[in-house]
């Protein structure tokens, strides 16, 4: 039977990201999406200029309809979220509309680059700690992961150790598998920190120069899937990882990458039933 998933994030009419990359790379496993959206913006934000409609109400009308129509999911995968109002509907959605035994994959979108997005409130981290508990998968960037333990985040500069004693400590507030994203031990690659039982496992590729937005969506949105349809962590790791090779093996792509490339590769999206 084809797997039902909610996804929880913004729509940017203009730019690739959010859920205008998690609707076909989770549908692209043979998943059936549907979307409770938190917000509407003309662009994304890293256009020069944008204007943004808060959905807030808009989600508690959604949830009500859906719950006279008795509707449940075998995973939901929350991204960007306006406010704590956001927050809070979206631990509830997760109580009442997962099936048991669902897979819950939170990324906590707060920040990068060892800053807090300007637009988000002083308490937000401490309630996206809430998710938290909920979650069996978590995707923080350094600094969303700096931030969701109540530390200052650093520009770089994070070593090995510093990086499992996060993984650690986001395991004990409740993320059953914490993965990090953007780390970086060495100037040439980039990659992905996660545990497995208290050792910590590190895959990376090359570094590339530029801004190349989408990628912790796109990420994230590949480990969903993946793991929906029954893919071990590390194996969907790997997999998200592939997808960022080819999709940014373009120009820096700051209107949002070409994921799109990585979506004609069978072996890559159905192997072996996944």
């Amino acid at each position: 039977m084809q797997k039902k998933a909610a996804i929880i994030q913004d729509v940017s009419c203009l730019g690739k990201c959010s859920a205008g990359v998690a609707l076909p790379i989770v549908s692209h496993f043979d998943i059936e999406c549907a979307l409770l959206p938190t917000a509407l913006l003309s662009a994304h934000t890293a256009f020069s200029q944008y204007t943004c409609m808060d959905l807030t109400d808009m989600m508690r009308t959604v949830c009500r309809d859906w719950r006279a129509q008795g509707v449940r999911f075998d995973g939901v995968y929350s991204g960007y979220m306006l406010n704590e109002a956001q927050i809070q509907i979206a631990a509830a959605f997760m109580d009442e509309f997962a099936r048991p035994g669902a897979l819950i994959l939170v990324d906590p979108v707060m920040g990068d680059n060892g800053k807090a997005y300007a637009m988000l409130s002083e308490h937000y981290g401490m309630t996206m700690r809430c998710l938290l508990k909920r979650a069996d998968v978590i995707t923080p960037n350094l600094t969303e992961a700096a931030l969701l333990l109540g530390c200052t985040p650093k520009l770089e500069g994070y070593d090995e150790r510093e990086v499992r004693d996060m993984l650690l400590a986001l395991r004990d507030m409740g993320a059953k598998q914490p993965m990090i994203t953007g780390v970086s031990f060495s100037p040439e690659t980039i990659g992905v920190a996660y545990l497995e039982g208290t050792s910590l496992r590190y895959v990376c590729d090359e570094k590339l120069a530029g801004v190349f937005c989408g990628t912790g969506d796109t990420f994230a949105s590949v480990v969903f899937g993946a793991m929906l349809r029954g893919a071990a962590p590390e194996d969907a790791v790997h997999r998200a990882l592939r997808v960022l090779k080819t999709a940014m093996r373009t120009d820096p792509q700051w209107y949002g990458i070409r994921f799109e490339a990585a979506l004609n590769d069978p072996e890559l999206f159905l192997p072996n039933g996944c």
